[in-house]
């Protein structure tokens, strides 16, 4: 009866949580198809930029960019250092440097240590950096850089791995857990008497305490006090599926990585479970084979078909990964605590369902864990030792798989189902199939000709349907049905959307003219056709903001003119570049950011976080301060936006390559490239992983022109082509969703011309036809065929000095110039020289 009881809360538990949506997932994967997605392990540097131990090497990745550092071999464990990343892996351990044709490489730091093979576990602890064979523990010293001692194991004594225990390392052994103290390691002397069977150890950085995960799905939390266990509500989860991992998001939360059912999080001061991330929520895979949370909270799932970040703290929830929703999505409704979903293949709820399977499992014994805890994922890299069997038991119990919730198609609606519209206490679904009101999951047709739009207007308390047959047809309620009212059987006109405005006036969208309905005291008195000045083919979509009138069509926006009876182009809104409205809203995309002309609304539901999405199919509001999403990856999201937060760590601004047309610079605040590099590229980078648009950048380069470029998110590269020679300052700036800005330190470029255009080199030149002309005129002295070489060598002097102290003062003084400001430079310069070379003459003929 006990279990029974337990189970019926559990179902109770992970239903609450299927009404809150899924967490918010995204998905990368390297942009070379080459590059094997098996990960031992991931960290992150103090910019921001992830990196990933894998098969081939050092995976880096910064939100844009993936870089395949090799290492000499497979990479088994990377760890962060400040600024520095450390990796470790079959032929030894090294970190990641600057090479010297000015690209990112693996620098080895064991090859004069010939037993540093086969490192599996790394730890960054005191200053130290610890490396992990199976008979080694090498001690890498940051500041002295340089192996400070080796930690050798004993005969018959193995070393398992390394932990991290309320701020101190420890190493696991085949003989027990022992604390790290310097150069040598000692007992372990835990402030607890329980002898676990540890598998892994993760730190909460903002306090002094250790999630332990123990052999057989335990969870404990360490401190420097004594030890807890958290009693997790779903332990059963945790035993069937194995847990491999574990990562603190905040003081209440923590993600465990399993085996085989994805990432499990729970709050580990109440054991409840939060969610439940595996492939029936969206994950790819549900074999983890390592955790990483970064600096925003979001949490980094490495897997066989990529990496996935899944974001519990974003203000967006996926309603998309439920069982049993087909067809691409088309528009949402919440209506009485019930979740509806238009689809092209009809009408779908989501509805309550227990999804638990009846799991037979081997109960091991304490000597089967710690067997099981010895072989782990880098069991390869051990020597063969003799297998022992250990008697086990089996039970059969009710694993949660997923969380209790699925859609299920409305009956009676085939086809499909592009609006839905809440009146009169019913809720009315439309589309290629008519219109019908919908009922729990039943539904009962009202028109079964197909239709575009559906309106009701408060006017005339009519509810009024434009048609496929360029028909608008009217309905009056009459109790839970409707009955047709027949008011506009006159128009035959196309209608896109139909809205109405605060003169109760009903306007119906076409796509060259709108029509005009006037009503007076509920009756009609008129109906007229107001065309637009620039008229389109595209569909129109309008609304009414105070007492203006407006029509957004084929990228603009149309202002109705009383005077004129006419649609005029308005330019004081920026031109949509995407643009629909639903439920009564009218929304549309600036080219940067989601807004709607309701500047209240905007601030209310902090609007900036839809940038997140590059294309956006629809937008309606759910419960009070929160909005459906539905974007053109075919995702449904719910947009908590009222409970959205502004504030994100962002990460900083940096240089991330400097490029030339056959090579790359060093990155650094002051660059100095040749003239004859003809093609240089900047590129700059802020780590985002919210989304591929989510940051913008501008720049300006002074010495070329003062104004900034345009915001883009394509702008972190900046391009020169056939710079003159000169020194310029480029500047950059990133703006992210929330309009926050962050600004590079500006990169000094000194473009060089090439020697023979150095004024050293017209120097040289100078002094050598000077002592050409002396030497000539000393042989013209005593015989006058030689006064012409001594003219022609004197000539060419003098454009050499003209050239000298041109380049001269070019280098000097740093002035914007063009081919015919140079001319008139030289030929200014040219008359300064003129007295030089009159006097010269002057000298030869005489």
């Amino acid at each position: 009866m006990k279990s029974w009881c337990v189970l019926l809360f559990l179902v109770v538990a992970n239903l609450a949580l299927g009404q809150q949506g899924n967490y918010f997932l995204s998905h990368y994967t390297p942009t070379d198809e080459r590059v094997n997605y098996t990960t031992f392990d991931i960290a992150q540097d103090a910019k921001g930029v992830i990196y990933y131990a894998n098969k081939n090497g050092v995976l880096e990745f910064d939100g844009r960019n993936w870089n395949m550092v090799a290492a000499q071999g497979p990479v088994f464990t990377i760890t962060s250092s400040g600024s520095e990343i450390f990796a470790g892996g079959y032929n030894g351990f090294g970190k990641l440097v600057i090479g010297e044709d000015n690209t990112k490489s693996f620098q080895s730091l064991s090859e004069k240590l010939p037993d540093a093979t086969k490192i599996f576990s790394s730890l960054a602890s005191g200053g130290n950096i610890y490396f992990l064979n199976d008979h080694s523990v090498f001690v890498f010293s940051v500041s002295t850089k340089g192996v400070a001692a080796t930690i050798k194991a004993k005969a018959n004594e193995e070393f398992v791995g390394l932990l991290e225990i309320t701020g101190k390392p420890y190493l696991k052994t085949s003989n027990g857990i022992f604390k790290i103290n310097d150069k040598q390691i000692e007992s372990a002397n835990f402030p607890w008497t329980d002898n676990l069977s540890i598998e892994f150890s993760t730190s909460l950085p903002s306090a002094n305490l250790t999630l332990l995960g123990v052999a057989g799905g335990r969870l404990f939390l360490a401190s420097s006090t004594g030890l807890r266990e958290i009693n997790i509500v779903d332990h059963d989860y945790l035993i069937h599926n194995s847990p491999i991992g574990a990562a603190w998001l905040s003081d209440k939360l923590i993600a465990v990585g399993t085996l085989r059912g994805g990432v499990l999080f729970i709050n580990p001061q109440t054991g409840t479970t939060e969610e439940v991330t595996n492939f029936y929520t969206g994950l790819p895979d549900n074999e983890v084979l390592a955790l990483l949370v970064d600096r925003n909270q979001g949490l980094w799932v490495a897997h066989e078909y990529g990496f996935s970040r899944v974001a519990p703290f974003l203000p967006f929830r996926s309603f998309s990964h439920y069982p049993g929703l087909n067809g691409n999505l088309l528009c949402a409704r919440t209506f009485q605590g019930q979740t509806y979903v238009g689809t092209t293949l009809g009408l779908f709820s989501l509805v309550r369902k227990d999804v638990y399977d009846e799991i037979s499992t081997d109960i091991p014994s304490p000597q089967a864990s710690e067997a099981k805890a010895k072989k782990g994922l880098f069991s390869f890299l051990k020597r063969n030792k003799v297998q022992t069997t250990v008697p086990s038991s089996k039970s059969v119990r009710k694993v949660l798989r997923s969380i209790g919730y699925e859609y299920k198609k409305v009956d009676g609606i085939e086809g499909k189902v592009s609006q839905l519209v809440e009146t009169n206490g019913q809720l009315l679904a439309s589309g290629t199939f008519g219109l019908a009101s919908v009922n729990g999951m039943k539904s009962s047709s009202v028109l079964r000709t197909p239709t575009r739009a559906v309106y009701k207007s408060e006017t005339l308390q009519q509810l009024f349907v434009s048609t496929a047959d360029d028909e608008v047809k009217s309905f009056v309620a009459a109790g839970n049905s409707w009955r047709e009212s027949h008011l506009l059987d006159t128009l035959n006109e196309y209608v896109s959307y139909i809205f109405e405005d605060k003169l109760q006036n009903i306007w119906l969208c076409g796509r060259t003219e709108v029509m005009k309905v006037e009503t007076v005291d509920g009756e009609i008195t008129a109906v007229e056709q107001v065309p637009f000045k620039n008229p389109t083919i595209d569909e129109s979509v309008g609304l009414a903001y105070g007492s203006e009138v407006y029509v957004a069509t084929g990228g603009s926006f149309h202002r109705y003119e009383i005077k004129d009876n006419i649609f005029k182009k308005y330019d004081s809104l920026p031109g949509p570049k995407k643009y629909f409205a639903s439920a009564g809203y009218f929304w549309f995309h600036d080219g940067h950011r989601w807004r709607t002309v309701d500047k209240n609304v905007e601030r209310a539901l902090n609007l900036e976080w839809l940038g997140l999405f590059s294309n956006i199919r629809f937008i309606a509001p759910a419960e009070k301060g929160t909005l459906w999403v539905i974007t053109a990856e075919n995702e449904l999201y719910k947009f908590s936006g009222s409970q959205a937060t502004k504030t994100q760590s962002g990460y900083p601004l940096f240089l991330r390559e400097v490029r030339g047309q056959q090579s790359k610079f060093t990155p650094s605040h002051t660059v100095k490239i040749s003239q004859l590099e003809t093609t240089v590229a900047f590129e700059f980078i802020q780590p985002d992983y919210l989304g591929m648009k989510a940051i913008e950048y501008h720049y300006r380069v002074n010495g070329i022109n003062s104004d900034w470029s345009m915001w883009s998110s394509t702008n972190n590269i900046v391009n020169f082509s056939f710079l003159p020679a000169g020194k310029y300052k480029v500047e950059v700036e990133t703006r992210d969703l929330m309009g926050n800005t962050t600004k590079a330190e500006p990169i000094m470029l000194e473009i060089e011309p090439p020697y023979w255009k150095k004024p050293w080199f017209y120097l040289v030149e100078v002094l050598f036809f000077g002592s050409l002309v002396f030497l000539s005129i000393r042989l013209s002295s005593g015989n006058t065929r030689y006064r012409l070489l001594s003219q022609l060598l004197s000539m060419l002097t003098v454009i050499m000095l003209i050239q000298l102290i041109q380049t001269s003062v070019s280098s000097l003084i740093s002035i914007k110039t063009t081919p015919v400001i140079d001319f008139f430079l030289q030929v200014g310069i040219a008359l300064l020289v003129l007295p030089v070379e009159n006097t010269l003459r002057k000298y030869i003929l005489k």
